[in-house]
């Protein structure tokens, strides 16, 4: 083991940098006979290693079971290859890191055995005395994100009587702002030395800063007792401050960010992801699609676009000490139809004025308008929107909530059914595929056009072809979804095939061969479900209905051998979101909130509604619990949950969701193709 360097240098453009990784001093020289220098690597890489989260959120819809596809040796090999090409911080996000398992072993690791300096933002939540002390000799900063519910006091007394060099991160919004100089004072008495003001980038204007606002922040920034900053993000509020690292933020050139399903992206607000496997493949990706990672983001608030910077400082030697930190999801919808005519007729209506991420044209508003559908003011309209066979599919890359809603409903409207509604995923998305044909004999010839056009591996399945196709980069580019799916359209039409896709989101690793092994995912009786803001919304959708029929809390589950899509679009017209359920096993999971009982006081009380086919799964933190409950009755195991919540007096987050999603999805698209062919 070689001890590793605390002063290292790092070529900028026209200038040198020299970082020492222990105490965040940096010095930057701008001279003559630094013009000629140019970046070899990022300075700073923002790693998003994972999604799961201790917590329970009300605001966030994350897919926090959904599993990184990144392990300690993966991640030690990419961070020591850029580290040895150049980069000088990684920053550690999620997620929660301190939740991705072998964490405490990656630090270790990269302080021992890279130049690294070693840096994380958490809820605070897991962070134990006990941990910390393990974690401090190899740390640079540790960032605390303030919320309501994560006891964040206890997490900055824990950081100040441990000298450990951290700071808090607090998004700045018009609620927030009235009271922030008592928070920041607060903070100053808990020991606090540095605060990060977040800007609030996406499509909810009630979270952004009016003209008042951003006035009344900059007093309050003048006149705190800790030093308190504004993130990168505020740079359109920041004219005259000179950018110490090129000519805007810097996402995507000064540093980009790594993300739990391997993808490369400038920053976590751009839609742009290339994916990545090895440090040579993010170096290759940053060098040659500059032109993509530079660009500004698609959401409101990215200060990109309004305060371009020359890249050349003047003359000098500029010093500060800081560290740099690190702190949205896909919006997807899947809707079959009984027919590809269907499919296409629900598109071909909304496809004149369509701005791919623009608001809703006035024309869409009407035509909803005309059709009973209401449009929320935070609805954006898809990136990606295409019909393939009887399935209308819509993506939108990395927002904040459920931009396309009121078309979600037009579904249900328009008597097609949704199969996958995703808000806020996580997880990987990629596109499953199934190719038909009449004749055995001409699949050689179809797979073989497969592979040349380089969409990944197909699996043969009786007269069928089975894949996943990834996709990524913004619509109309060479490996977006709309452009691979053209292209998928293409070879069917050329070899006399016929296609059929859903999007699916694979939160653990994709196993095609398996999933077409499973047996027939299709359930005796198809259910709906639909959630509802109250219970009190969710007794009157029911009132009416027929059948096998629970009512649970703001959850109606209704279990029939058939039913139609009026149903669908009417817990969507009384102010719900109905899903339509078509395996044999469905999830159930709930999310016990914090200071919640531990696994052994809960799982005792939900036994009583499990039958003896069900499998229980518990995941327990500090202060919340997650259970998980693979059953083919979810009425009961829904029913139990619900009644828990009343009788322990907490809330309790229930979700359903299908046991296999990519089996459900390529069954459907098996006997797609077998009626169409």
């Amino acid at each position: 083991m070689q001890p590793q360097p605390d002063w290292r240098p790092h070529a900028l453009d026209g200038a040198l940098l020299w970082f020492h990784r222990k105490t965040g001093t940096n010095l930057r020289l701008d001279a003559p006979r630094t013009r000629h220098l140019r970046r070899r690597a990022p300075r700073l890489v923002l790693f998003g290693i994972t999604n799961a989260c201790n917590l329970a959120c009300g605001f966030c819809s994350r897919e926090r079971e959904a599993r990184s596809d990144w392990t300690v040796d993966s991640a030690f090999e990419v961070l020591s290859g850029l580290a040895r090409a150049g980069t000088l911080e990684v920053a550690f996000g999620g997620g929660e890191p301190l939740a991705f398992r072998g964490f405490d072993a990656l630090v270790e690791r990269l302080a021992t055995h890279t130049p690294l300096a070693i840096h994380f933002t958490t809820n605070g939540v897991l962070l134990s005395e006990e941990r910390l002390a393990r974690l401090q000799p190899h740390l640079g900063e540790v960032r605390v994100s303030l919320y309501e519910d994560n006891d964040w006091e206890a997490s900055v007394a824990r950081l100040a009587r441990a000298g450990q060099t951290f700071g808090v991160n607090l998004l700045a919004t018009p609620e927030q702002v009235s009271g922030l100089p008592e928070r920041l004072r607060r903070l100053e008495a808990l020991g606090c030395r540095d605060v990060a003001l977040l800007r609030y980038v996406g499509r909810d204007a009630a979270l952004r800063l009016g003209a008042d606002d951003e006035a009344r922040l900059t007093d309050i920034v003048a006149a705190s007792p800790v030093r308190t900053r504004l993130s990168v993000c505020f740079g359109d509020m920041l004219l005259e401050v000179p950018r110490l690292f090129g000519g805007d933020c810097g996402a995507g050139r000064d540093f980009v960010t790594l993300t739990s399903d391997r993808k490369l992206k400038s920053c976590s607000f751009h839609g742009a992801g290339l994916p990545v496997g090895s440090a040579e493949d993010v170096l290759r990706a940053w060098e040659e699609n500059q032109a993509t990672l530079s660009t500004p983001s698609p959401l409101p608030g990215c200060a990109r676009v309004s305060s371009p910077r020359a890249d050349a400082l003047e003359e000098g030697v500029r010093v500060w000490r800081g560290f740099s930190g690190n702190n949205s999801g896909d919006c997807v919808l899947v809707g079959r139809f009984d027919t590809p005519e269907e499919a296409t007729a629900y598109l071909e209506t909304l496809v004149p004025d369509w701005k791919p991420g623009g608001e809703y044209p006035e024309r869409w508003k009407a035509l909803l308008a005309a059709e009973g559908i209401r449009v929320a003011a935070d609805e954006y309209a898809p990136q990606v929107m295409l019909a393939v066979g009887r399935a209308v599919l819509m993506h939108t890359d990395m927002t904040l909530g459920d931009d396309f809603r009121a078309l979600r409903s037009r579904v249900w409207k328009r008597k097609g059914r949704l199969v996958h509604t995703g808000i806020h995923v996580h997880a990987q998305v990629l596109l499953a595929t199934v190719f038909g044909v009449k004749d055995a004999a001409s699949l050689p010839a179809l797979a073989r056009a497969l592979d040349a056009a380089e969409f990944g591996p197909f699996m043969r399945h009786a007269n069928q072809l089975h894949g996943l196709v990834d996709f990524w980069g913004e619509a109309g580019d060479e490996d977006a979804l709309d452009t691979r799916a053209a292209r998928l359209s293409a070879v069917a039409q050329e070899h006399g095939a016929v296609l059929a896709a859903e999007l699916v989101e694979m939160p653990r690793e994709a196993n095609l061969k398996q999933a077409l092994a499973s047996r027939h995912p299709r359930a005796t009786r198809t259910r709906l479900w639909a959630l509802f803001d109250s219970a009190e919304a969710a007794a009157r959708y029911a009132r009416d209905l027929e059948g096998a029929v629970t009512v649970a809390g703001a959850h109606v589950l209704l279990e029939e051998g058939h039913f139609g899509p009026r149903l669908g679009y009417l817990a969507h017209r009384q102010g719900g979101r109905a899903l339509m359920l078509t395996g044999q096993r469905v999830i159930v999971t709930g999310y016990f909130a914090k200071k919640s009982p531990g696994a052994a006081d809960m799982v005792p009380r939900l036994r009583p509604y499990l039958s003896a086919d069900d499998r229980l799964e518990t995941v327990s933190w500090e202060k919340s619990l997650m259970i998980q409950v693979d059953t083919q009755a979810p009425g009961p195991v829904l029913k139990g949950f619900t009644e828990l919540e009343v009788l322990l007096g907490m809330p309790i987050q229930v979700r359903l969701h299908p046991d296999n999603p990519l089996a459900e999805a390529l069954h459907r698209l098996r006997e797609e193709v077998e009626s169409e062919r």
